[in-house]
């Protein structure tokens, strides 16, 4: 794990005196340095000092572990066992943007850690409880030709707040977001009350409808591993992907395809694509090399039975004219030749809005496809099915599941194995899966 510079033990007195000075040596450092190295936020108007979220724990490359936490005025300390930090801010404060993330690196070892008070959630321990969120926000855009404006104002049509309740009840110790955070992306029209007075567009406003707040109940609750989605393009909602979320320092400017890495957990490996701008019918040779040469350089770095994180799934079902039928993302297949390099036990994505699972025959070395993108968006149109190998026309299908409910998804060890279970919005068990990897047996979730 990467280690920060040295903590020093301060006083408050002391602690301010630091901070003055870590303005100025900031404010000296070269324009080409800024995106690791941004000055301390300077306050913004009363009126974009509302309620924040809370501060968070995020996995990232190399091994971090990340402390971050959205405030409107100047960076505040960490504490780590008793020791005092500056964090430091990922970006100065925009119109758009008034609130700034600050972050800092946890140290290897670590046992305590707090923000103005608040205990932040340090693993200690491998994870036995870990859940699994996908496809969060309110969908108010014209989409495909038609249009699509979801009530966002009615829970019930927009259940994101109550499973992120259902999720930090159930007591995770470790959140895993597959991706697609920002769905707000036009103005909600007159003719339709149920997204009247909804923010829209790239910014603080929206992250913090489409997100912040609703999550607000589950972001301290354990520590998070997130992807970006394909609603986080560098031509959609990228500014506040990098301003908030993305594990890595903040970039110069946006990036289409950022680098995979392996979050080495305890007991656990996740092997983390950046799927963004992979096309699911098409695929440009810019595509194909960027993800040829990202799951070549994963083959190497993930262990074997790693679990492959990334936001389109290899593998899905989707309703077409004829029916139910599988698909597979077009960048990744001609990346890979229809193969994955590397030997992962599952892989874990979100995109498609609902949840499914679907297992393939061993002599075909496809791992097992979970699907969690279920959590708030507009669910897609498939009926909730136990659809046959002849269905989907693929010989290699030894069983797939589609659920078609607001939810997220839990996975727990069970001796060798571990068990997923989808949730409805409340956190009430819907189906159960046996993950005997690379097989799967799914059934009344009584029975495991």
């Amino acid at each position: 794990m990467t280690h920060p510079s040295p903590i020093h033990r301060v006083s408050l007195a002391s602690a301010v005196t630091v901070a003055l000075t870590l303005v100025l040596i900031v404010g000296a450092i070269p324009a080409a340095q800024a995106q690791t190295a941004t000055p301390v936020a300077s306050p913004v108007p009363a009126e974009a000092d509302e309620t924040l979220p809370p501060a968070w724990l995020a996995f990232g490359p190399n091994g971090r572990l990340i402390a971050r936490v959205i405030v409107a005025a100047d960076c505040p300390f960490i504490l780590f066992d008793g020791f005092a930090t500056a964090m430091m801010p990922r970006t100065p404060p925009s119109a758009d943007f008034p609130v700034v993330a600050c972050e800092a690196t946890v140290p290897f070892g670590v046992e305590e850690a707090s923000i103005a008070g608040q205990p932040l959630p340090i693993p200690d321990s491998p994870y036995s409880r870990i859940a699994v969120i996908g496809d969060t926000g309110c969908r108010l855009d014209a989409w495909e030709g038609g249009s699509a404006y979801q009530a966002c104002n009615d829970p019930a049509a927009w259940p994101f707040a109550q499973v992120a309740a259902s999720v930090a009840a159930w007591e995770p110790d470790l959140i895993i977001h597959v991706g697609d955070y920002l769905y707000r992306e036009d103005p909600c029209p007159d003719s339709e009350p149920g997204c009247a007075g909804s923010p829209h567009g790239d910014t603080w406003a929206t992250w913090n409808a489409d997100f912040f707040s609703p999550a607000s109940a589950l972001l301290d609750v354990a520590p998070w591993v997130v992807m970006r989605g394909n609603h986080e393009t560098c031509a959609r909602n990228a500014k506040g992907w990098f301003h908030y979320l993305d594990p890595r320092p903040y970039p110069a400017e946006c990036q289409p395809f950022t680098e995979p890495y392996v979050a080495a957990l305890n007991g656990l490996s996740l092997a983390v694509v950046d799927s963004a701008e992979a096309g699911d019918q098409t695929s440009t040779p810019e595509e194909t090399a960027q993800y040829q040469r990202q799951f070549d350089l994963l083959a190497q770095l993930a262990p074997a039975g790693s679990w492959l994180v990334t936001h389109r799934p290899v593998h899905g079902i989707l309703e077409g004219q004829h029916g139910e039928f599988e698909v597979e993302n077009a960048s990744y297949q001609d990346a890979t030749g229809g193969t994955l390099p590397g030997e992962y036990a599952l892989v874990l994505s979100g995109h498609i809005h609902l949840a499914e699972a679907i297992a393939f025959e061993p002599s075909s070395n496809r791992p097992l496809q979970i699907i969690s993108g279920n959590s708030g968006t507009a669910l897609d149109d498939i009926p909730t099915a136990s659809p046959t190998a002849q269905q989907l026309d693929d010989p290699t299908v030894a069983e797939a599941e589609t659920l078609s409910s607001f939810g997220f998804l839990t996975l727990e060890p069970e001796g060798d194995h571990w068990v997923a279970t989808q949730r409805n919005a409340d956190g009430i068990p819907l189906t159960g899966c046996l993950l005997a990897l690379p097989e799967m047996t799914c059934g009344p979730t009584e029975s495991y």
